[in-house]
């Protein structure tokens, strides 16, 4: 297991390399992130035809539905 240096026993120029290593491997973790985040939106996007579909079916259900509501509030209404 890595321990931590006591930044108060640092000498300025270890305290200056330890801040340049921090700000290298902040770098590499964000650099990562963002091509997760990349791959991410690149499979939605391949996915998006099957989101459409499904929100066209779900779209369509309600639609169904509400033209039965309607067919039987009118037919009530005969009655």
């Amino acid at each position: 297991m890595k321990t931590e240096p006591n930044i108060h026993a640092l000498s300025t120029q270890n305290l200056r390399q330890l801040i340049d290593e921090t700000e290298r491997s902040l770098g590499e973790l964000n650099a990562e992130l963002d091509r997760r985040e990349q791959v991410a939106q690149a499979r939605e996007i391949e996915n998006l035809e099957t989101h459409m579909k499904s929100a066209e079916l779900s779209l369509q259900t309600i639609r169904d539905f509400v033209a039965e509501l309607v067919a039987d509030l009118r037919g009530r209404d005969k009655t």
